[in-house]
């Protein structure tokens, strides 16, 4: 009888063990977590998760698993409800409207390296030939109407309201059009099509590359502020993780750096940061 009873005793034990350790196991990959999973919503700036820090985490013992999205709204929707570890594919500005709308508090780990708007032109070969009556093409979205207007008033062609809010900066915001320019409001991937029929046109730098368009032809790049440079975005309670940290140090390395000044598809795209 005592050897019977010992029996579901050995059994009990065992499987409390067993518990214990699972257990433990858990906390460890709960406080060294080795498996990242990266939101990617449709954007050029990928390449650098894909080409640099991807490998380089892979490398440090990581395992990294790529999600695209369709769209950089699901890319956070799916960070905020734990599907995903990260996206870096928008700006402070954006986040901020974001946040706001569907009261989340998600942060930037890190600012990294951008791809500014640029002045295109296919009838001119300086913004020195701008005339009155002119047609420039700009983006109809509202994050990138504005920073169209914004460099069109750095280039002193237009000027805006004053104490107007410069990130939702629109066509009926204009102080002054000195030229009369005429513009085109449009989808950007409709840009490189038009800008034959155009005199000038503004494009995102992502939509320039997707449609192939040379970065020596911009006449000019926009100036990015740091809310308009793009980041890392995390929770927040994410912020000073190990592996939210090893991700910061990549995208600010010397190995980026080498990166989008020598790859043949990023030179002459990506500014560094300034924020």
């Amino acid at each position: 009888m005592k050897k019977l009873l010992s029996i579901p005793i050995v059994i009990m034990l065992g499987f409390l063990s067993f518990a214990c350790d699972h257990k433990s196991d858990n906390q460890t990959n709960h406080s060294e977590k080795k498996e990242i999973v990266v939101g990617l919503p449709p954007s050029m700036h990928n390449i650098m998760m894909e080409r640099v820090i991807k490998p380089e985490l892979e490398k440090m013992g990581y395992k990294v698993k790529l999600v695209n999205f369709s769209s950089l709204r699901d890319a956070n929707s799916a960070l905020v409800e734990g599907y995903t570890d990260l996206n870096a594919a928008q700006h402070q500005a954006y986040l901020d409207v974001y946040n706001k709308e569907t009261n989340n508090n998600l942060v930037s780990l890190v600012h990294i390296p951008s791809i500014p708007a640029a002045l295109y032109s296919k009838k001119h070969h300086s913004i020195n030939e701008i005339a009155k009556g002119q047609t420039i093409a700009i983006p109809n979205d509202p994050s990138n109407t504005a920073r169209a207007l914004l460099m069109l008033q750095k280039l002193n062609w237009i000027s805006l309201k004053p104490g107007i809010e410069l990130g939702t900066a629109n066509l009926t915001d204009l102080a002054e059009n000195k030229f009369n320019l005429q513009f085109k409001s449009v989808l950007s991937e409709l840009i490189p099509r038009m800008l034959s029929e155009m005199d000038y046109g503004i494009m995102p730098g992502g939509v320039a590359w997707l449609s192939k368009v040379p970065a020596s032809d911009a006449l000019v790049q926009e100036q990015l502020t740091p809310d308009l440079e793009l980041m890392v975005v995390v929770k927040k309670e994410d912020l000073n993780k190990q592996w939210a940290k090893d991700i910061k140090n990549l995208y600010q390395s010397d190995l980026m750096k080498k990166f989008i000044n020598n790859d043949p598809d990023a030179k002459g795209r990506f500014i560094w940061p300034r924020g």
